[in-house]
């Protein structure tokens, strides 16, 4: 199995406990294959692979959220697919630990584990595991995650092509730096306003005021953000600073917050949140500090134990992190003809109300995408885009959308929402439809609005 051997095995039946940080239980019977994986000495790569005794035929792999560094994380989806007949598998990336990149210091080989070798090292092993199982190849590949899951899921797309047949990248933090140098540049940007967090409130009635009916429907959701036009200044406080206005400093630090962080030359790294996601909790000072941001550049940029977020300079650091860690982390390239010369299948996702990954870079990087490859690109990539849907919603069954484009030839023209909980913005409920990007859903103007049979998929001007 190349450089995997197999760790450990065993057999469990429906309804055994999973043990581990899981209380639950199997959903199926399968047999649970811990996997190491050592491409160099210093690689250390633990993995998973559930084979369900009922086999579908098919592999589903699944990446992992931030640094990932646990299997756990991923046990409750490999779970579900299970009971599907699916045979699933996941990893730690090379490290054990996910809340810090402590593992990355002095540590080139796990650097490479952890941004790109072992999704693909995996993929090899558990094809050659799932053949010699069930005594038949893999008739069908997929590769699904979300947040850092979906900077892996583009970076399979772009580097190991062959890899997988089809695959589901969600709010992917695919320009790993820009978005690490953005949860610091937050946090500076916002102790120059303090008290702004308790006026987004007002922010977003303002916003929903000013385009909330772009789509037919007052519901408080903006079914496309790019089409609102809202300048902050219509809160600028005239006389007395309340909580319905925005004093100078504020309206300064929201602008900036809606652009996204700029190098002095100009050059705009990536977008802040979308208008209307405000009313999602937009994640402050206190948290940007202390996860993320300063552990990628302290450990993957810097290397330096010592280094902290006050000392961070855009302009001097960012581009240090481009050069050192960059080719390795980032997945943004759009570079993925192989892929598509191969008949692979790629589905993007991104919420609207996303406020830890701009909504915005992933229409971005479809368009970097529709730059190289032209009118081929609805052929081979769909990008859907979620109104009121925090990062990482869940909602819509994307999986069964690829499937149909990959297995029976049926590109999604539309994927259903079917869920919410209560991090979603705004009041919309039941169905409703996402449209493959640039269309958005527009009310038809009978019948009722939590129904996506009562929406039309349109091309927005």
């Amino acid at each position: 199995m190349g450089t995997g051997q197999i760790h450990g095995a065993e057999s469990l039946e429906k309804g055994q406990a999973l043990g581990g940080v899981m209380s639950a239980k199997a959903s199926t019977s399968l047999c649970r294959v811990q996997l190491r994986l050592r491409p160099t000495p210093n690689s250390d790569i633990r993995a998973e692979a559930w084979l369900p005794y009922t086999w579908n035929g098919k592999l589903l792999s699944y990446g992992g959220g931030g640094f990932s560094g646990g299997i756990a994380q991923s046990e409750g989806l490999m779970n579900a697919s299970s009971a599907q007949g699916y045979a699933t598998a996941t990893s730690d990336l090379g490290h054990a630990v996910s809340a810090t990149a402590r593992w990355a210091h002095r540590q080139p080989d796990k650097v490479d584990d952890f941004g790109h070798r072992a999704n693909h090292e995996i993929a090899f092993a558990v094809k050659q595991l799932i053949e010699i199982f069930y005594k038949a190849p893999v008739r069908h590949a997929y590769f699904q995650g979300c947040s850092g899951g979906g900077r892996e899921a583009l970076m399979e797309v772009s580097r190991y092509p062959e890899d997988y047949d089809g695959v589901i990248a969600g709010s992917p933090a695919m320009n790993f730096g820009e978005i690490m140098a953005q949860m610091i540049w937050n946090s500076q940007i916002l102790a120059t306003a303090p008290t702004l967090h308790t006026k987004l409130p007002a922010v977003h009635q303002a916003v929903l005021q000013a385009c909330d009916r772009l789509d037919g429907v007052d519901d408080g959701v903006l079914e496309n953000p790019t089409q609102c036009r809202f300048d902050p200044a219509v809160l600028r406080c005239k006389v007395f600073d309340t909580a319905a206005c925005l004093n100078a400093a504020e309206l300064s630090a929201l602008r900036k917050l809606y652009d996204g962080p700029r190098l002095a030359t100009g050059e705009h790294l990536i977008a802040g949140p979308a208008l209307g996601s405000e009313g999602a909790g937009w994640v402050m000072s206190s948290i940007m500090t202390s996860i993320g941001g300063p552990e990628y550049y302290r450990w993957l940029v810097h290397g330096d134990p010592r280094w902290d977020a006050t000392r961070f300079d855009l302009d001097r650091d960012y581009p240090l992190a481009r050069s050192r860690t960059g080719h390795i982390t980032d997945s943004s390239s759009g570079d993925i003809d192989a892929f598509v010369q191969r008949g692979g299948k790629l589905i993007l996702y991104h919420g609207w109300a996303d406020t830890l990954i701009s909504a915005h870079n992933t229409v971005r990087y479809h368009e970097t995408v529709r730059n190289k490859l032209g009118p081929r690109t609805d052929d081979s990539v769909r990008l859907f885009m979620a109104p009121g849907m925090p990062h990482c919603g869940e909602g819509a069954d994307m999986l069964q959308a690829l499937e149909d484009w990959v297995e029976r030839g049926q590109a999604p023209q539309r994927v259903i929402l079917a869920t919410r909980t209560s991090s979603w913005v705004g009041t919309r409920a039941a169905t409703h439809p996402l449209c493959p990007w640039p269309q958005a859903a527009r009310y038809n103007g009978q019948g009722s609005t939590r129904d996506a049979d009562n929406f039309t998929c349109v091309q927005q001007p």
